[in-house]
């Protein structure tokens, strides 16, 4: 009974972080008071996350020495930021304390035992949000062009839609026949949603979910070499994107983007990117210093649009090196337990993530709403067990 007590306690605990984490996206909302609100959900998320985290050592019975990978790579993370800060003291305390603190939150999911209970919870508070998306959709009268709902831009909507879509699907999976027809419903609504953000980046990551999805079903074998793939094509991806801008090539894709999507494949990231790698040259090992920006050191005003980039820009190669460690580590995990049906999701999203960063920032400290949702559905994966009973552990 006290087990069971306890069971239902720390579900009814994870489904409040949940929460928190909708509601963290009204930081991003055109509305001061619901900024605020945003902004006091996430300090709560990261509180709750750690009071999760400190429990799981507590009451831990044993050590899950396949964890000890991924703990040494957020260990490595943690340090390599530390010392940036130490050293260039760029940013303020608070800033240093709350990427800290996504650290942290990333380690309590690590240590989260998920089962289907979590996963329909999930779903359904998932599919609430969309529901009041999408009204407001069709009380803006089903606009086409650029929708943002309440945020102020349509490419924040559109990557909130991307992870609302994952636990819809993960739902229908362990749904009955009614919910089924629910859930599928709701996962239409999601794509019409998407459609109308008009956002090229999320629609990209869906199509590597798909390609990747293809490949773990008919595939097996090749799919465990997906993520070499991905991060070696992400790396080369920045330096081709540059130099073809102006070839036979480059103005094919150019001309295939705006007939597919209604936009040029070329939106000025090339000319960023190009000023950004110029100066990551002058300083490459270490980088300018943990929040470092591309407006701090080239003439823009704009973010670098590009998680590897921004890495780079902070600091440096040593700190890209430790970051891909932390995301093979995870990778390892993942196609460890393949032949579940969430596990395998969560590669799928995973990898498809990995190619949406080409574009956004969305993992760390510069968009902490979502990237503590990205993170979620990265590693609910590793620790999934239909037959779950508890929690926390490892």
């Amino acid at each position: 009974m006290v087990n069971n007590n306890s069971i239902k306690i720390e579900s009814m605990f994870l489904v409040q972080i949940f929460i928190l984490l909708i509601l963290n996206t009204m930081i991003r909302t055109q509305y001061e008071v619901l900024k605020n609100i945003g902004e006091l959900s996430i300090y709560l998320s990261f509180v709750f996350m750690l009071l999760m985290l400190i429990k799981s050592f507590i009451v831990r019975e044993t050590y899950n020495s396949s964890l000890k990978m991924i703990y040494w790579s957020i260990a490595l993370m943690m340090i390599i930021n530390s010392l940036s800060f130490i050293t260039t003291n760029k940013v303020d305390s608070l800033y240093y304390c709350q990427l800290m603190l996504l650290y942290l939150f990333i380690l309590g999911l690590i240590r989260v035992k998920w089962s289907t209970r979590h996963i329909k919870l999930l779903g359904y508070i998932s599919g609430l949000t969309l529901i009041l998306l999408f009204a407001h959709w069709i009380l803006s009268d089903f606009s086409v062009h650029r929708f943002k709902s309440i945020f102020r831009n349509p490419n924040y909507l559109a990557v909130l839609l991307f992870c609302l879509f994952y636990f819809k699907v993960l739902i229908v999976k362990y749904s009955n026949r009614i919910e089924k027809i629910y859930f599928i419903s709701l996962i239409g609504m999601n794509f019409v949603l998407i459609y109308a953000t008009n956002t090229r980046s999320v629609l990209i990551a869906f199509g590597v979910i798909l390609i990747s999805w293809l490949f773990s079903k008919y595939y097996r074998k090749l799919f465990h070499y997906i993520f070499y793939v991905t991060i070696a094509f992400n790396i080369l991806f920045l330096f081709i994107y540059i130099k073809i801008q102006n070839t036979a090539i480059g103005l094919f894709l150019d001309n295939l983007s705006i007939q597919l999507l209604g936009k040029s494949l070329y939106s000025g990231r090339s000319e960023l990117w190009d000023r950004i790698i110029n100066k990551i040259i002058e300083n490459p090992l270490f980088g300018y210093g943990l929040g470092t920006n591309a407006r701090d050191i080239t003439d823009t005003t704009l973010t670098s649009h590009n998680q590897y980039l921004q890495v780079l820009i902070e600091t440096g190669i040593i700190g890209l090196i430790l970051f891909i460690f932390l995301l093979y580590a995870i990778w390892l995990l993942l196609i460890k337990n393949l032949d579940n049906y969430v596990s395998r999701i969560s590669a799928c999203f995973f990898i498809g993530i990995l190619v949406y960063e080409n574009f956004e920032l969305t993992l760390f400290q510069n968009n902490y709403s979502i990237a503590m949702l990205q993170w979620v559905i990265i590693l609910i994966g590793i620790n999934f067990n239909e037959k779950n009973n508890s929690q926390m552990g490892g």
